[in-house]
């Protein structure tokens, strides 16, 4: 009777970590897909509203409306009011305090709501998985330190890793194609893996480590510790209820004359404690801005040193370019972005290893399949619909349900990827379609036409992978 019971909870216990393992790999490669389009978030969000006004000049006085045009629909002043200046890879203009939020048109007068459509569902979903904030956001930083960890035990378990680096053998058996397709990507692209898992880690935990300094140094006090790492406010000497944007902007250029402003905040609006910050970039710096900041006449005050401060202060402004990929440019996003695929594919090629190895198939195998291509096709019919005006984030969850359960109930993970590329090819169409009919083919702005380009493209590929599947017998995914 003991060796029956002891048999059975090592069953259990088995059964328990292969579904904790499928758990975990799933949560990874979510992460991977979503981070790898969220790279393309500004294009993302021209493509979703193309029809408004895109500019990349603008003066003193267009600001000044913009931010009187802002006070006068809202009940109370704001705390911080931020207006969000055009770049290259966003060339539009936004207000907003946080709660309400327009665009702005280049005569300074306020213009539509941003969507909070797509796009932001995609970014919520891969900053957090769309779990409450902090429990979200604390998991994916977790899932950081373990790819980081992943990433350094592979290395160090394969001592043939150089004289394999370019072996790759798509036709043999399945288990040696995603051995070898796994091990030969996760060579190439370990460095920016490392620096992926490092960034992102430290995204989604700095909050905990805020808190715990906090606790046990600064009595509870998360603002004293928030203030060492990025810097303190300034303390306001005089008074000054006036805004003169034209002024901080000529001592902006004789204090930082390389800086190219991306925002500014009237931090304290309204109060005699009002001042004025300059968020700009400078050249050659991975730092995402250093802050200008200046009394309400324009009269500078001094710098964050968020570029030339405490090297950890510098390190802990630059997280962010450096995981999203955002500095040098377009191409570089592209770059990001391939190698997130590329991460993406071995995310998921290591579950496909595992299942592989086993001596049977389960409800397992049907899950996995779902998850790898049902994602996709969830994201893509969410993006559709919530052209229609339907809520991405319901349609996205809805749809991923649906992909497991037909997956499940066809109990053909071979057949369910077939069925789940297919539809992928047919809803990018639909997609880019949809698109133009209701824009226009043009499509209102260069990103707009591109991304529904790649769509396109993208119906070409997956059915070239189809083509690819069933000539070498590569079944990746199942």
């Amino acid at each position: 009777m003991n060796s029956k019971s002891s048999a059975l909870r090592v069953k259990a216990l088995l059964s328990g970590h292969s579904w904790m393992g499928l758990v975990i790999g799933a949560l990874m490669y979510v992460v991977c897909l979503t981070g790898s389009l969220v790279v393309f978030f500004e294009e993302f969000e021209r493509w979703e509203q193309p029809g408004i006004p895109e500019y990349m000049d603008y003066t003193p006085q267009l600001i000044e409306h913009s931010v009187e045009q802002f006070l006068l629909r809202v009940t109370e002043s704001p705390a911080s009011l931020y207006v969000v200046l055009p770049t290259v890879a966003m060339p539009r203009i936004h207000v907003s305090d946080g709660e309400f939020e327009w665009f702005v048109n280049p005569d300074g007068s306020l213009g539509d709501i941003p969507r909070k459509g797509w796009t932001y569902m995609l970014q919520e979903l891969h900053i957090g998985l769309h779990l409450p904030q902090t429990v979200g956001i604390i998991l994916v930083g977790i899932l950081g330190v373990m790819l980081c960890a992943l990433v350094v035990s592979g290395v160090f378990a394969h001592p043939k890793i150089v004289k394999d680096a370019f072996r790759l053998r798509l036709g043999g058996s399945n288990h040696l194609a995603q051995a070898d397709l796994h091990n030969r990507l996760s060579v190439w692209g370990a460095p920016f893996y490392l620096i992926i898992g490092f960034t992102g880690a430290f995204i989604g935990l700095v909050g905990v480590v805020i808190a715990t300094v906090a606790a046990l140094s600064f009595d509870n006090n998360r603002d004293d510790v928030i203030d060492i790492i990025y810097g303190a406010d300034p303390v306001i000497t005089h008074a000054s209820p006036l805004r003169n944007y034209a002024v901080a902007m000529q001592e902006l250029k004789k204090v930082a004359p390389t800086a190219t402003p991306i925002y500014w905040v009237i931090q304290n609006i309204n109060t005699d404690s009002q001042f004025i910050e300059i968020a700009a970039t400078l050249p050659g710096r991975l730092t995402y801005s250093e802050i200008y900041r200046f009394h309400g006449n324009g009269e500078y005050i001094g710098h964050q040193g968020l570029a030339d401060g405490d090297l950890g202060r510098q390190v802990a402004y630059s997280v962010y370019r450096l995981h999203f990929g955002h500095f040098g440019g377009f191409w570089v996003k592209v770059v990001y972005a391939a190698l997130g695929m590329a991460l993406t594919v071995v995310s998921a090629t290591g579950i496909n290893i595992w299942l592989a190895k086993r001596t049977r198939r389960s409800v397992l195998n049907d899950l996995w399949v779902a998850i790898v291509w049902g994602t996709p096709l969830a994201l893509a019919l969410s993006a559709l619909l919530s052209l229609l005006g339907l809520v991405s984030s319901q349609v996205f969850f809805t749809s991923l349900l649906g992909c497991i359960g037909l997956s499940v109930w066809l109990k053909d993970e071979h057949k369910s990827k077939g069925l789940f590329i297919t539809l992928l090819a047919i809803t990018f169409l639909g997609v880019a379609m949809t698109h133009m009919m209701l824009f226009g083919v043009i499509g209102g702005n260069v990103a707009a036409i591109g991304l529904n380009l790649v769509m396109v493209s993208g119906v070409v590929g997956l059915g070239g992978l189809r083509r690819v599947r069933y000539k070498v017998g590569w079944k990746f995914g199942a």
